[in-house]
């Protein structure tokens, strides 16, 4: 025989599979990234940069394309790309609700209602996905079935192993990517709903709350975070600064703040150039106005201000965990899991240098009551919380002399409170642990665990 012709029926089938293998892995796309295609992002790498830019979904990774060129040292930047084996390196992708222009602020605002409230068509897609990715693994026990039927007829001539290696790998991943292919039972039961997830960002734990809407092996999407950006406002002595959010005024010593936007304002720090840092760990209602003590002497200085922003996010699994499921109710502390002090898993030598200050500050005047708090909020991040509870009692005792009255304390107080009760609670019925949080301006949050 001049021509081998299961040779060539086995070279002519691994070439289709191969083909259209190949233009199956040319459409994988990771799921949660094509949710903000074509949107305006802001991606905040692990190091603290931020670039922004419309987002490009590949295969192979993501380009962030700018509104505007930038000018480099040596050349001129209209894009940055990021590889697939980058992506350990994201922090975090943020679409900012209150920056989209009105046509696609109401198509975010459409995408998160049909998720939050998923109707019946959406919902048996979600539930064809898993079952089709639960039957992934039974998928080759059918197809080494369907070839033990063949090889029973003449086509099997043309058809050797080779052939059946590739038929089965390319079914099993043609299965496992209608199914989704990276299913999860455990968190499955999560999307659509309200959740208290916890992010680690710059060695703290912080929890924040959103609507979950999908997963896949590298990322979680969540919907509706109110979340808390942190901002710099410079200032000098004797000078008035304006923002779209706060005011503030350098006169006499004092530095008053007044928060002209719906939302709380945290005042954090006062860092002047070449000088220490002013702690201040203060809390702004929408529409008041608090004096903050100051030096005088400072140039050169950065208000650290905390505000809170809607957005939604993609984060890499690596770094976030769902935590609570949360259901809403009626009361309202919104900035009490939005300005949540979080728990630090690594004690900086900055945190432990101030921590030593806040103490020398204590000793040599015990009624100061700003140090009192911000020591307080120190070791309650740190988990002492018998002595961050004294420190916060002495705060609340001298109230009156915090420039917020101390309604931040109050707040930190009630976190530890919900954090002591976790702890007692936990031991002796995981599921019998509820604890309060609060999210909205009109709602808040009750979890379940």
């Amino acid at each position: 025989m001049l021509i081998d012709w299961s040779l060539v029926a086995t070279i002519a089938f691994i070439l289709v599979v191969s083909l259209l293998g190949a233009w199956w892995n040319s459409r994988r796309r990771d799921a949660c990234l094509v949710a903000f295609e074509d949107y305006h992002v802001t991606l905040e790498h692990t190091d603290g940069r931020l670039i922004w830019g419309k987002l490009k979904v590949a295969p192979t990774g993501l380009e962030l394309q700018y509104q505007r060129a930038v000018q480099d040292d040596e050349h001129i930047e209209t894009s940055y790309v990021m590889y697939s084996g980058e992506f350990q390196d994201i922090q975090a992708i943020y679409r900012y609700a209150d920056v989209l222009d009105e046509a696609t602020r109401k198509r975010r605002d459409k995408e998160v209602r049909q998720w939050f409230h998923p109707g019946p068509l959406r919902f048996l897609w979600r539930r064809f996905r898993t079952f089709i990715g639960l039957a992934s693994g039974a998928l080759n026990d059918v197809v080494s079935l369907l070839l033990g039927r063949v090889k029973a007829t003449p086509v099997a001539s043309y058809i050797n192993e080779t052939g059946e290696d590739y038929l089965k790998r390319f079914s099993a991943d043609l299965v496992g990517q209608v199914g989704a292919g990276e299913y999860d039972p455990l968190i499955e039961h999560f999307v659509g709903k309200r959740v208290v997830f916890e992010l680690g960002e710059d060695q703290e734990v912080h929890e924040h709350v959103g609507i979950f809407k999908n997963y896949t092996t590298n990322f979680f999407e969540v919907l509706d975070v109110q979340y808390p950006f942190a901002q710099k406002v410079p200032v000098e002595p004797l000078s008035t600064v304006h923002t779209d959010r706060i005011t503030a005024v350098a006169k006499d010593g004092a530095i008053t703040l007044t928060n002209h936007c719906n939302y709380p304002v945290l005042i954090v720090s006062l860092q002047p150039e070449n000088s220490e840092e002013v702690l201040y760990n203060v809390l702004v209602d929408s529409g008041e106005h608090v004096s903050l003590p100051s030096t005088g002497a400072y140039q050169n200085a950065q208000l650290q201000l905390k505000v809170i922003r809607e957005l939604d996010m993609i984060v890499p699994r690596a770094r976030c965990i769902l935590r609570h499921r949360a259901t809403v109710t009626e009361e309202s502390r919104l900035s009490d899991i939005v300005f949540d002090l979080g728990t630090v898993f690594h004690r900086s030598d900055h945190r432990i240098a101030t921590e030593q200050r806040l103490r020398q500050e204590l000793a040599g005047d015990p009624n100061d009551a700003l140090a009192a708090a911000n020591l307080g909020a120190l070791l309650l991040q740190c988990e002492q919380y018998d002595e961050a509870a004294s420190w916060l009692a002495v705060a609340l005792q001298r109230k009156d002399s915090l420039p917020d009255r101390g309604r931040r304390a109050e707040m930190q107080l009630r976190e530890l409170e919900r954090r002591q009760r976790k702890v007692i609670s936990a031991p002796a019925s995981e599921n019998d642990v509820r604890m309060e949080v609060h999210t909205g301006q009109t709602t808040s949050i009750e979890v379940e665990r």
